[in-house]
């Protein structure tokens, strides 16, 4: 299965972009857009479809940056097994923040941590762990830095 995708590069890590979703940079806590957080979303065309499609945040934590879990701010939380795949073993669970239903991933290297947040579903959009997109996006993701 030969799978079209472009190369994005925050200069922090790099992932494939499969064709029909759109990947760019997120912003911090101060609304400054940051390199260390990229949205990967299926079928959006602006930056504002993250309000009303399914997608992947990917938010890179280096060795100099505070990591504390989002675990607690969530519900219904179900823990999953860790896996291997690409580069990384992840640890996750799945969860619901404010009604919408997540995948939450992270995966430690080398004193750096990735989390990966996928919203799985919003309104008729919905994707999920196990698609072929999905996982070609989470076994691309390479360090850069």
């Amino acid at each position: 299965m030969d799978m079209e995708f472009d190369l994005f590069d925050s200069g922090y890590f790099r992932i494939a972009v499969p064709s029909g979703w759109m990947a760019f940079c997120g912003i911090d806590s101060e609304c400054r857009t940051t390199p260390k957080k990229v949205h990967i979303f299926k079928g959006a065309s602006l930056e504002t479809d993250i309000f009303t499609h399914a997608g992947i945040t990917i938010c890179f934590f280096g060795k100099e940056d505070n990591y504390l879990s989002p675990k607690i701010f969530y519900d219904n939380i179900v823990d999953m097994e860790p896996f291997t795949l690409g580069s990384y073993t992840w640890n996750g669970y799945t969860c619901t923040s404010f009604g919408y239903p997540y995948t939450m991933l992270e995966a430690k290297h080398d004193g750096c941590v990735f989390q990966v947040m996928i919203l799985t579903k919003n309104g008729e959009h919905e994707i999920s762990l196990a698609d072929a997109d999905v996982l070609t996006i989470l076994t691309s993701l390479t360090q850069t830095d």
